[in-house]
């Protein structure tokens, strides 16, 4: 039987220090003088490897008040996942919160609270340009990108995502998704730049979190396989008047998903965000109209190109460029449009949808098939709680519409299934194969990984 995962109460004091974040979150200072006494300088490259502990979030707050770059590091990696990414960073040093990151070369051990300092340490925050945080983009379907960050776009992408939310020194964030990653790790820069308190999980459980959204929790980063268990688990009790936000990003959000969190009382936010924007770009409030993922977050520009549809963002909160062995290979300029490779659409209210990624688009017998297109049709099956598709090449179409399916129940006869399908979609968009799976393959934050797919639906893999 799996432990209930621990669960720590961040607070945020306002930071003595002009040229700061206004809040420093519980620990920071501590993280500082810690930082201080084991010989970091400004200009260190700092990776950290942990699951979510105090200490992770202190250093997420403390690293740029040092003059360090902070670069996280996925826990959750295979070993040689992590030694090859490891290959790549160009680290003073490694800390680690647990076994597996101590096997990196030269790691050396994260305290899982820093332990209190005497003098309060004088810092040397980082200028604006400043490199201050790089993070690997997902590699759903190819290796990851490494993405830094400065100083100055941190600060945009928390104070637009502080204002877009309504977050003061009166709420709490209740953080259970990984702050190696960057969802997670600006939960802790919102509060910084907000004075929140941050109600930190160890991991995502579905009985802690319940618990803590039912003693005063007001908002909650969400991907939506952990809202699904959360609406679940709650059955018919509606949600406490105290929680006013659920924040969902990572994944689509599918309509039966929202319509079952909104009959608890409170509309799922739904939300569009990537690591080169520091997270969030835009977030449809609960108070407004179901559709889409709403509106750019203030200071962030949205575009779709009218001859690829493909969406197109800048803004202060954006990325220096792409990393690699600590230098910027790929820049991006200041004020730049950066091309997302997601496909979109902006109705004539200028909320933003979302409708896949364009390098996901299939061509079958020289028609264009969305995946995220027919995915959506799919989950209006009663009998499909979630569904992945992917094309199989095929001599003769280029490619066939293949299809993954999690059974809401018990499947739906084959016959059946094809009438369906018969009825929803177009002869192209119409799955000719498909499989029944308990789980599709997804990463950490949910994010489903794509290049899994066809292999999956062959029954080639392991």
């Amino acid at each position: 039987m799996t432990s209930a995962p621990r669960r720590w109460m961040l607070r945020a004091t306002p930071s003595p220090w002009p040229g700061t974040p206004p809040f420093l979150v519980d620990g920071t200072v501590d993280a500082l003088g810690w930082l201080r006494a084991a010989g970091f300088v400004p200009g260190n490259r700092i990776g950290v490897i942990s699951p979510n502990r105090p200490a992770l979030a202190a250093l997420i707050g403390a690293a740029g008040l040092a003059g360090c770059t902070l670069v996280l590091i996925n826990h959750r990696l295979a070993p040689g996942e992590r030694a090859a990414l490891h290959a790549r960073l160009a680290l003073t040093a490694v800390l680690a919160g647990d076994a597996a990151g101590l096997a990196l070369p030269g790691a050396q051990a994260l305290p899982g609270i820093f332990p209190p300092v005497g003098a309060t340490p004088a810092p040397t925050p980082l200028a604006d340009d400043a490199p201050a945080l790089v993070v690997a983009t997902s590699g759903s379907s190819a290796a990851p990108k490494l993405v830094r960050l400065s100083a100055g776009a941190l600060r945009a992408a928390a104070t637009a995502a502080v204002a877009r939310l309504g977050l003061d020194r009166a709420c709490t964030w209740l953080t259970c998704l990984p702050l190696d990653h960057i969802g997670g790790a600006m939960t802790v820069l919102r509060a910084a730049w907000s004075g929140c308190a941050l109600a930190l999980h160890e991991r995502f459980a579905v009985d802690a979190v319940d618990a803590d959204v039912a003693v005063g929790a007001s908002g909650l980063g969400l991907v939506p396989t952990m809202l699904h268990r959360l609406v679940v688990a709650r059955g018919t009790r509606p949600w406490p008047a105290t929680l006013r936000l659920i924040l969902v990003g990572g994944a689509p959000l599918a309509d039966d998903l929202a319509t079952a969190c909104a009959r608890l009382g409170l509309a799922a936010s739904a939300s569009y965000g990537l690591s080169e924007a520091g997270s969030q770009v835009c977030t449809l409030l609960p108070h407004q109209a179901r559709g889409g993922v709403g509106w750019p977050l203030p200071g962030i520009d949205v575009r779709v190109c009218a001859t690829t549809g493909v969406i197109a963002v800048r803004g202060a909160g954006l990325f220096s460029g792409y990393e690699e062995h600590g230098e910027v290979v790929a820049p991006h300029a200041s004020g730049a449009w950066f091309v997302t490779g997601d496909l979109g659409r902006i109705d004539a209210d200028g909320r933003v949808h979302v409708l896949g990624r364009a390098d996901e688009v299939l061509i079958s017998g020289g028609e264009k098939v969305s995946p995220s297109e027919v995915e959506s049709v799919l989950l209006g099956h009663p009998a499909i709680a979630e569904a992945a598709v992917c094309g199989l090449p095929d001599a003769q179409w280029g490619a066939l519409v293949g299809a993954l399916l999690v059974a809401a129940g018990e499947p739906p006869d084959d016959v059946d299934f094809a009438d369906w399908l018969a009825r929803h979609l177009s002869a192209f968009k119409r799955p000719r194969r498909w499989r029944w799976v308990a789980a599709l393959p997804r990463g950490a934050l949910g994010k489903l990984q794509r290049g899994a797919l066809p292999a999956l639906l062959a029954g080639t893999s392991p």
